[in-house]
């Protein structure tokens, strides 16, 4: 039995005026959670079954806000807003001693709540508005392309047939306890053993790769007809018992096949559109062509930066070039913010299209210029070195700040849709904390003056 010698109750005004004092107070404070959240509530039906929720749409998006802020995995965030009270105010919850939330994929269900409703422009253009009067220079639009890496083990065409073997020796093991029957004939435990065999190898020859290639390659396709052969034996009946996400994920595995084959009859041809994870069946290879790592495997993000700040103008999984959609950037950062008069890019931007649209706009660029200057060449050329030495500080050095500071080095979510919304919470995550810096120092500053 406990006896309370203070009512909480009546001290909650004061928690929550501490807490608005706090860094992660001021936080809170710079993001719009209630124009983001109608975003979303037109889009969730309230169900009136079961207990009521433990967080709001608020409080969901303060989760995945958390989550980035302070760089905890799941489970650690769920143990901390039992336990801390400026977590439970930023999460919308009354502070109380006692919130015991049992539930470890709370965030992660959060995740995939906003992952599949996830509207970015609209969010973005609540987002700018927000914070527009923060940000200096919304004339100048700074571009550039990053990847965010998607955290998955490094693919080579061996892994990823012994992870297609894998699943499917899995699954041929269901659908024989469910049948009863026993499982077809192969090699299979003699070839695992010789892949695991081929794998501890220091030196890894060209000739014994394709060979234990071909070994793979025939056995997947022996081993897809025989599930195929089981799948046709059970009926209806067992196909009812199995989640439509295996059928998903044999469509994968049969489309991999056609591909390796292809790869391998034909090395010197490159394979549209491949397939480098089982898994996660929407990566592709992007060549990025750095020393330390030529190629990337996750989500391509084109952003545009105003003011310190980065939005994202396009995303997407497969390769794209960045220099086509400098007029598309700058619409974009025209619809947040008015009039571009700079654009700072680097020289991929700088093709002949690109130079006579920002002409005709009468758009100064960071482009190394072509041909005769007029008599204005010194103004030129010294706002030409300005812009490309703040995009090259300020918008490089963000996407580091990002990755390093906001989980985006590696993308831990496990689907296509979650791993859109890791990237925007990460990205915007970063501009929030920059506006709460601003506003801070701001206000020191008018103190000080005073």
């Amino acid at each position: 039995m406990q006896l309370a010698l203070f009512d909480v109750e009546a001290y909650r005004p004061l928690f929550y005026h501490q807490f608005l004092q706090s860094e992660l107070g001021q936080l809170f404070t710079t993001i719009p959670f209630q124009e983001l959240s109608e975003v979303f509530q037109t889009q969730s039906k309230d169900s009136k079954v079961g207990a009521p929720p433990t967080f709001n749409i608020q409080g969901g998006l303060g989760l995945m806000f958390l989550k980035h802020y302070t760089g905890l995995s799941d489970a650690k965030l769920i143990e901390r807003v039992n336990t801390d009270w400026h977590y439970q105010c930023f999460c919308g919850l009354a502070p109380s001693i006692h919130h015991n939330i049992k539930d470890q994929d709370m965030v992660g269900r959060w995740r995939r709540f906003f992952g599949l409703r996830l509207e970015m422009n609209l969010l973005q253009e609540k987002l700018a508005e927000a914070w527009k009067g923060d940000l200096e220079h919304q004339q100048i639009s700074m571009q550039d392309a990053t990847v965010y890496e998607s955290y998955i083990k490094y693919p080579t065409d061996l892994k990823l047939l012994w992870d297609c073997l894998q699943w499917l020796r899995s699954q041929m093991e269901k659908v024989g306890k469910l049948t009863k029957s026993a499982l077809p004939r192969s090699k299979y435990d003699s070839r695992l053993k010789r892949y695991i065999a081929f794998s501890k190898r220091r030196k890894k020859t060209h000739k014994l790769e394709r060979k234990e290639r071909k070994a793979a390659l025939y056995l997947l396709d022996k081993l897809q007809g025989q599930f195929q052969t089981m799948l046709n034996e059970g009926g209806k009946t067992l196909i009812k018992q199995l989640k439509p996400l295996i059928f998903e994920k044999l469509k994968t595995l049969r489309q991999i096949l056609l591909q390796q084959q292809y790869h391998y009859d034909q090395p010197s041809k490159s394979v549209p559109h491949r397939i480098v994870s089982f898994y996660k069946p929407y990566l592709r290879p992007i060549v990025r062509g750095k020393e330390n790592k030529p190629v990337e495997f996750g989500a391509k993000v084109h952003q545009v930066q105003v003011g310190g700040c980065n939005f994202i103008e396009h995303l997407d999984f497969e390769a794209f070039h960045e220099g086509n959609r400098l007029k598309k950037s700058v619409w974009f950062q025209q619809h947040l913010f008015g009039q571009v008069h700079q654009v700072a890019a680097d020289g991929i931007y700088a093709n002949n299209r690109n130079r006579k649209w920002c002409r005709t706009q009468k758009i100064a660029t960071s482009f190394i210029p072509k041909g005769r200057q007029g008599a204005d060449k010194p103004q030129a050329d010294a706002l030409r070195k300005s812009l490309s030495s703040i995009r090259a500080t300020r918008l490089e050095g963000s996407f580091g700040n990002e990755k390093n500071h906001y989980l985006l080095r590696k993308v831990k979510a496990r689907t296509k849709e979650t791993e859109i919304a890791w990237i925007f919470f990460g990205v915007h995550c970063a501009n929030a904390v920059k506006i709460a810096k601003a506003r801070q120092q701001r206000e020191q500053d008018l103190k000080l003056a005073a």
